[in-house]
């Protein structure tokens, strides 16, 4: 259950300006009266028909004018109802209707209403609000006095009889109520034109929703072809995309035909170089044997031509051991020039590579620069892109198409023209329902009804004298009246006591399971004089003072509200978590340090993030912290 905005009527310190409070999800600070504003939201969430005696009226008694109160909520159920209460008549639960778009009464007697509320809204048991979900400032054990504190007390439930209205009064009443008839007949004829008016409104937004939809398509169309701008940017470029890409294409093949060929004569070339080159003759054996027989024949022929023997013949025989030497010289030649043509074959490759390469870069420079632009890794991916963008462009001018057909039919005219008088004069009977009927409008029905009881009684026999009331902030009967509720203990204990029949467990447990929170609390709080707090074996509540434990019941007053709220803040955050609903925290950091209210600030802040938490608070630390000030 969560509060989404509260207001009030004649109600001492709770009326907020203009009537009515915007609350939110998470931490609200506001700006009015913590005990008033608790026993209002109590005869609201538990009504009871003697709430009315507990509520602190505003200036002029009883008789100066209505009290009423409202609530607009989120329930557990995950649907908005609003509770309008007149405190002098009745009560009315409300539940929206997202069909009709309006509020529909699920209830209008308090019983009901009550049901309701605990039932399908989810407000929590009587006793579940004062233990855990709430935290006032009478319940600190500085403010008990051994009277007990706001833990045992349910507010508004336990108020004194409403003393009988006397004739004065009576007539008060009266004229009160007629003024209310006259305002509510003349609200209820304005509710009824603002009803037809929205009736209208609706079936016409249903007639021009084909031309929103229509709108949204070219808006949508708008975005898809703005986000294909680059592309766009990138056909600009390229003028004519298509021939673009075919000379690039034939570019590329070109391109990879004179690498293959390139490569191919590179791997003969390189099996050619892998055998060397041919050495010089004189680094020949062969050579150098042919070339020596030849000497070795020529000076035998010498030698028997001076002795005049026959051996002058075998120098014929060096002429062939020379011709051999010579053929051998003359294939080194040969061998020498084939391997010198080899190199500038090498060359010639390279250089034939190059300018395919350089080719290739200036026809194919237009796309690459494209490509690179729009950041894709080939060149085929730019033709899906242009793809897309021509789609983009004929879907978007279909759109349009329609657009321009559906605004120029006259029916369209004629919707459009009178849907803006419907909405002028909306506003019109909005604004005039406002400034007639106020904040609040009962049922016509019931003011009728109430305005003849308050005739009734003012036509009545004078009552008898009644007792004297006591203070209307006063919650409870004085101790030991009949049905006053008994003293409770000491306020720690009882303030554990209380949690742990509503956890289900024993004050010892209750207070275990928050103990790591609430000692991180006490430090924030006392300005790290206490370390930790918890309870012994037997139940009863210690600090650790200096590292030792100490009994809370010994300390002064002062620090035994700080163990308080750091023990009941720890419960009240465990509460929000676990039921995701509001909890109600009076202005009871008044005493503490600077440092410590931003403690406490941060920290209620936290606690409300699975649910809601009112701070009735004027101090500029909380509302600093708040997620939303009213």
């Amino acid at each position: 259950m969560l509060l989404l905005e509260f207001a009030a009527q004649g109600v001492r310190g709770v009326t907020p300006a203009g009537g009515r409070l915007t609350l939110r999800p998470g931490y609200n600070v506001v700006a009015v009266d913590g005990p008033a504003l608790r026993r209002l939201l109590g005869a609201l969430l538990l009504p009871d028909p003697r709430d009315a005696e507990a509520i602190p009226r505003s200036a002029g008694g009883p008789g100066a004018g209505p009290l009423r109160a409202g609530l607009t909520l989120i329930g557990a159920d995950r649907v908005t109802y609003r509770l309008v209460r007149d405190f002098g008549a009745g009560c009315q639960l409300h539940r929206f209707d997202p069909d009709k778009r309006a509020f529909a009464p699920v209830a209008q007697e308090l019983p009901d209403v009550a049901a309701r509320l605990r039932e399908t809204v989810g407000v929590p048991s009587p006793s579940r609000l004062a233990a855990l979900l709430t935290l006032s400032v009478a319940e600190l054990p500085s403010r008990a006095d051994g009277a007990g504190g706001s833990h045992a007390a349910v507010p508004g439930l336990l108020a004194r009889p409403r003393a009988p209205a006397t004739a004065e009064e009576a007539r008060q009443r009266v004229a009160a109520l007629e003024a209310e008839l006259v305002k509510a007949e003349a609200a209820e004829k304005l509710q009824y034109q603002l009803d037809g008016l929205q009736s209208r409104l609706f079936k016409l937004e249903e007639a021009l929703r084909n031309g929103q939809r229509l709108r949204e398509g070219v808006t949508a169309g708008e975005a898809d072809l703005a986000a294909l701008q680059p592309v766009s940017a990138a056909e600009a470029v390229l003028g004519d995309p298509e021939a673009k890409l075919a000379a690039f294409a034939r570019a590329t093949a070109r391109r990879d035909e004179a690498l293959r060929r390139a490569e191919e004569e590179r791997a003969i070339l390189t099996e050619a170089e892998a055998r060397g080159a041919p050495p010089p003759p004189w680094r020949d054996p062969r050579v150098l044997a042919s070339a020596g027989a030849g000497l070795a024949l020529l000076a035998v022929g010498v030698a028997g031509a001076v002795e005049g023997s026959q051996l002058r013949t075998v120098a014929l025989l060096d002429l062939p051991a020379f011709g051999l030497a010579g053929w051998l010289v003359h294939a080194w030649i040969d061998r020498d020039a084939a391997w010198e043509r080899l190199g500038r074959r090498r060359r010639a490759v390279e250089e034939q590579a190059g300018k395919a390469e350089q080719l290739f870069q200036h026809e194919a420079a237009e796309v690459a620069e494209v490509v690179r632009q729009l950041g894709i890794s080939k060149p085929e991916e730019l033709r899906d892109h242009l793809l897309r963008l021509e789609s983009a462009r004929r879907s978007l001018e279909e759109r349009r198409g329609q657009l321009a057909a559906w605004e120029a039919d006259p029916e369209t005219a004629g919707a459009l023209a009178e849907k803006a008088g419907v909405e002028e004069e909306l506003r019109r009977v909005e604004n005039e329902l406002a400034s007639e009927a106020g904040g609040y409008v009962r049922d016509l029905r019931t003011v009728e009804a109430d305005l003849e009881r308050a005739r009734a009684e003012a036509e009545a026999p004078p009552p008898a004298a009644a007792a004297p009331a006591d203070d209307p902030l006063s919650p409870l009967p004085p101790a030991g009246e009949e049905g006053a509720p008994a003293a409770p203990s000491e306020p720690l204990a009882a303030m554990l006591a209380a949690a742990s029949e509503e956890l289900g467990c024993s004050p010892a447990a209750a207070a275990r399971g928050v103990a790591a929170k609430a000692s991180q609390l006490v430090a924030a709080l006392s300005g790290n004089r206490f370390s930790g707090v918890g309870t012994d074996d037997r139940g009863n509540v210690q600090v650790l003072v200096g590292g030792r434990p100490a009994s809370a019941l010994a300390q002064p007053p002062a620090d035994r509200d700080l163990i308080y709220l750091a023990l009941k803040m720890a419960l009240l955050e465990q509460a929000v978590a676990s039921d995701r609903t509001v909890a109600l925290v009076e202005d009871v950091f008044a005493g503490l340090s600077e440092p410590g209210r931003r403690a406490a600030g941060r920290f209620l802040k936290q606690a409300a993030k699975a649910g809601q938490i009112l701070h009735t608070s004027t101090d500029a630390p909380f509302r600093e912290s708040a997620d939303h000030v009213a």
